[in-house]
């Protein structure tokens, strides 16, 4: 059973709603907070609180118990300077994870200097991930564990079909961590599991290496 958290999310335009809709429907306490009358009214009743507040005023965040919260998720949208008062005031009251919207590069590093525990960019994020699926097809989902080691969930090709996985790495060094066979998955297949129409496989290795990989499929 995962275990229930409570969270900040401060900035309730779509990005935030979305996050404080989800985590309240997850069964967490989410405190949400804006200073636009009407994105604290529409949520008012759909999470746990709302509430109307300016988050560059130190005193808010200290009357609304911030520093009890185990994360909090800053999603301001164009006003950089109210992202970094925010990120700044919950790392100081002792908030643990603070998750911090970036709009421009400079603005991530700036960030991460005031204590964000994670910098979000997520227009910047949705693009690579849309360029990353429209260059390489036969990718399903993709997700980067450090600077350079990445994980791809492809589905396998009809020029595939019948070959081992052996075949299919083809010596690269990379390995093949789950095959998704309709709707079971079998982790660690050796290199003699053969490929079927209509399997997934999920690989890990260096990003040029699955390129390659990816790119000689």
């Amino acid at each position: 059973m995962i275990e229930k958290h409570q969270f900040i999310i401060i900035g309730l335009g779509v990005f935030g709603e979305t996050i404080a809709r989800e985590l309240t429907r997850l069964g967490h306490e989410v405190l949400g907070i804006d200073s636009d009358e009407q994105r604290v009214d529409r949520l008012a009743d759909e999470i746990t609180h709302a509430v109307i507040a300016d988050v560059t005023d130190e005193n808010s965040l200290i009357e609304l118990n911030a520093g009890s919260y185990d994360a909090a998720v800053v999603a301001i949208g164009r006003n950089v300077e109210a992202t970094m008062l925010a990120t700044l005031q919950l790392r100081e009251l002792g908030v643990e994870k603070v998750w911090a919207k970036a709009l421009t590069n400079q603005h991530h590093r700036i960030l991460e200097r005031l204590g964000a525990t994670r910098v979000i960019a997520p227009e910047f994020e949705m693009g690579v991930r849309i360029s990353q699926e429209l260059n390489y097809p036969m990718v399903h989902d993709y997700l980067g564990l450090d600077d350079n080691y990445f994980i791809v969930d492809f589905h396998t090709t009809e020029d595939l079909v019948d070959k081992t996985i052996g075949e299919v790495i083809n010596g690269e060094p990379v390995e093949a961590l789950v095959v998704k066979r309709m709707k079971e998955a079998h982790p660690h297949p050796d290199h003699t599991w053969k490929i079927r129409k209509g399997d997934r496989l999920v690989l890990g290795g260096q990003l040029e290496d699955l390129r390659d990989l990816v790119n000689r499929l």
